[in-house]
C-alpha cells in the first residue's frame, strides 16, 4: 500500500501509518524507538548522493517527530506509506558520513544512522580508477561526456601545456530517459510522439494476463563510469518522470554479459538481446544493465560487484525495493552471479548461470600453457609426428581435441614449414588469441582509443588481465602487477609419460626446451598470426615466433 505524505514532518504520516495498520502504540516501560533503514543500499555503500530510507514506529511517537539529515530537517513532501513503514528519496547528502536520525522533542534521538557517501562515478571500495579511460557515450548513445572542471570556477582541465584534456576523465553524462516500442517484426524504434499508435507496434501479455501494447521506458545514464540502463514496460503518452508502475509485475532481473576483457573503456551496450530482453520485459520485468557488468570490458570482480550495487542502488531509489531480482548471463556472466552473491548478499535473490564459467585465476593457468605447448608442438619438435594427430595433443595440454572442429590457421602453418595437426584442442578454439590478450601487456587495445588527450597517452598502458587487476594482486618492484602464472617446476607431460605415450627422452627433452612467459617487462608485441599476416609471415618467418 502506497500513500502520500504532504508534509516535512512525521505527523500526517503518524495519521496514515494508524490508518494503514489498524493500531496504536501500546505503553512500555522501555524507552521509546523507531526503526530507521536504508532500502536502496547498505548504510556504509551509499552513492550518488541519494538513498531510499524507511522510517518505522508506533504512531503516537512519529506523530511528533522529525526525520533530520546533518542536523537540518528532511522534506517528506514526495514520501510514501509502504508496508506499514514511511519511505522516500533522502538527497543532499555529502560525500563522506552522514547522520540521518528521528528526533522527537521529548524524547530525543528514536533512531539514527550513518550514511557514507561516494560520487556517483565511484569508486566505493574497488581501489583507485583505472587511466586513462576511453569514454563511449559518443559512439553508443550520441551523448557527449560532461566536460571535466576544476574546482568552484567550473574551468576545464588542462594539462602541463594548456590543452583541455578529453573526451572526460570519467565520461560522465545525466541520466536521461527515453520511449521505445517493440514492432511487429521484433525490433526496437523510438516511439514517435503524438497520439497515434504505430502500425507495427507489438503487444504483449503481461504475468496476470492483460494484454499491453510493448512500450517500453528505457533510462541511460553514467554510474561508476560505465554505462548502465533501466528498462521496463510502460504506457504510451505518459507524463515524463511520472514513473507510472502499473504494468511492472514488482521483479527485477540484472542482466549479466560475459566476455574476456582487460579494462581502460566505457564498453558497449548489447541492449536488443540483454538490457532490452523483449522475452523478459513482455512479462512485465524490469531489467538492469551495465557495462561495467560486461566482462568484456574489464575482468575485475571487485569494479564489477560494485557496479552492479550502484546500479540497482539507482533502481530502488525510483522504483523502490523489488520482490525479488534474479540475475542472468553465460559464462562470465555466470561468475559474476556466483561472485556477487558470495561477496554482496542480497544482491540477486536468484541466479541463471548459462555456460558456467568457473573463475579467471585457475582459468590463466592453462591459458599461460597453452601457447608454450602449440609453439613446443608446431616448431620446436615439430619433426616428431605424434603431434600432427590432433587427439594426441590432448597428451600435452590437457584439454579436450577433436577433429571435428578445424584449426583454421593449419594450412598457413604448413605453407610456412611448421607443425600442426589438422583439428583443434581447447587452447585452439577457446583460447586463441585470449592468451595473448591476458598475458601480454603490449598485445590489447580498445575502441576510439585515439580520442583520448593527450596524444600517445593510450600508448602507456599495460594492456594485461593482471593489471586490469593491479588493485587486487599488487604491483612489483618495477610498478609491474603481479601475476598468476608459474610453471617453474611443472612436469609437462607426466602423465603421458606414465600412461607410455611418450618417451622418457621425449619427457626430458619437452621441460628443457618448452620455456616460459617472460617477465612483463621484458615482453614484446604479438606477431603472427594476430598481428603479422601470412605474406608477411612468409617474407620474414621469424615473426612467426614468439
Amino acid at each position: 500500500m502506497s500513500v502520500p505524505v504532504s508534509s516535512g514532518v512525521l505527523a500526517l504520516a503518524a495519521a496514515c501509518l494508524l490508518a494503514a495498520c489498524g493500531g496504536d502504540s501500546s505503553s512500555s516501560n522501555e524507552a521509546p524507538s523507531a526503526g530507521l533503514r536504508v532500502v536502496s543500499s547498505a548504510p556504509e555503500w551509499v552513492s550518488g548522493g541519494d538513498a531510499r530510507v524507511a522510517v518505522s514506529g508506533p504512531s503516537d511517537l512519529l506523530g511528533e517527530a522529525q526525520l533530520r539529515l546533518n542536523g537540518e530537517p528532511v522534506d517528506l513532501s514526495r514520501f510514501e506509506i509502504r508496508d506499514g513503514a514511511l519511505e522516500g528519496v533522502v538527497d543532499g547528502l555529502e560525500e563522506g558520513d552522514n547522520t540521518l536520525l528521528v528526533r522527537h522533542p521529548d524524547h530525543g534521538t528514536l533512531a539514527r544512522l550513518t550514511l557514507t557517501n561516494y560520487p556517483v562515478e565511484g569508486p566505493m571500495f574497488s581501489g583507485p580508477h583505472q587511466y586513462p579511460f576511453v569514454c563511449t557515450t559518443v559512439s553508443e548513445l550520441g551523448k557527449q561526456p560532461l566536460v571535466d572542471t576544476d574546482g568552484e570556477e567550473g574551468f576545464p582541465v588542462r594539462d602541463d601545456e594548456d590543452n583541455v584534456i578529453g573526451l572526460s576523465r570519467d565520461c560522465g553524462i545525466e541520466p536521461y530517459t527515453e520511449y521505445w516500442y517493440r514492432t511487429t517484426d521484433d525490433q526496437y524504434k523510438p516511439l514517435p510522439e503524438g497520439d497515434s499508435r504505430p502500425a507495427d507496434m507489438a503487444t504483449t501479455t503481461l504475468m496476470d494476463g492483460r494484454e499491453v501494447d510493448f512500450v517500453v521506458r528505457w533510462e541511460r545514464g553514467t554510474i561508476n563510469r560505465f554505462i548502465y540502463s533501466i528498462a521496463m514496460l510502460a504506457e504510451a503518452g505518459e507524463e515524463p518522470g511520472s514513473l507510472d508502475t502499473d504494468l511492472w509485475n514488482g521483479r527485477l532481473m540484472y542482466r549479466f554479459q560475459g566476455g574476456v576483457g582487460i579494462g581502460h573503456t566505457q564498453g558497449s551496450m548489447d541492449y536488443n538481446r540483454r538490457a532490452l530482453q523483449p522475452d523478459v520485459l513482455g512479462q512485465g520485468y524490469a531489467i538492469i544493465y551495465s557495462t561495467g557488468t560486461r566482462m568484456s570490458e574489464h575482468y575485475n570482480m571487485q569494479v564489477g560487484g560494485e557496479t552492479a550495487l550502484m546500479v540497482k542502488e539507482r533502481f530502488i531509489e525510483e522504483y523502490g525495493e523489488p520482490l525479488y531480482t534474479v540475475g542472468l548471463g553465460a559464462s562470465g556472466g555466470a561468475i559474476q552471479q556466483y561472485v556477487y552473491a558470495q561477496n554482496h548478499p542480497g544482491l540477486i535473490d536468484a541466479a541463471i548461470p548459462v555456460q558456467s564459467y568457473p573463475d579467471m585465476v585457475t582459468q590463466t593457468i592453462h591459458i599461460g600453457d597453452c601457447e608454450l605447448l602449440e609453439h613446443y608442438m608446431d616448431v620446436t619438435d615439430q619433426g616428431n609426428e605424434k603431434w600432427q594427430t590432433t587427439t594426441n595433443r590432448t597428451w600435452l595440454v590437457g584439454l579436450n581435441a577433436t577433429d571435428a572442429v578445424p584449426d583454421p590457421l593449419y594450412d598457413a602453418k604448413q605453407m610456412l614449414g611448421y607443425g600442426g595437426a589438422p583439428g583443434s584442442t581447447e587452447c585452439v578454439e577457446s583460447w586463441r588469441g585470449l592468451t595473448p590478450l591476458t598475458m601480454n601487456p603490449y598485445y590489447g587495445q580498445a575502441d576510439n582509443q585515439d580520442q583520448m588527450q593527450p596524444p600517445g597517452l593510450m600508448a602507456t598502458v599495460n594492456w594485461s588481465h593482471y593489471d586490469d587487476l593491479r588493485n587486487i594482486y599488487g604491483v612489483d618492484g618495477d610498478g609491474y602487477p603481479n601475476t598468476l602464472f608459474d610453471n617453474v617446476g611443472v612436469q609437462y607431460g607426466l602423465q603421458a609419460l606414465l600412461d607410455g605415450n611418450i618417451t622418457e627422452e621425449e619427457f626430458l627433452a619437452l621441460n628443457e626446451q618448452v620455456g616460459g612467459w617472460k617477465d612483463q617487462k621484458d615482453m614484446v608485441q604479438e606477431g603472427f598470426p594476430f598481428l603479422y599476416s601470412e605474406e608477411d609471415v612468409m617474407g620474414d618467418p621469424s615473426l612467426f615466433d614468439p
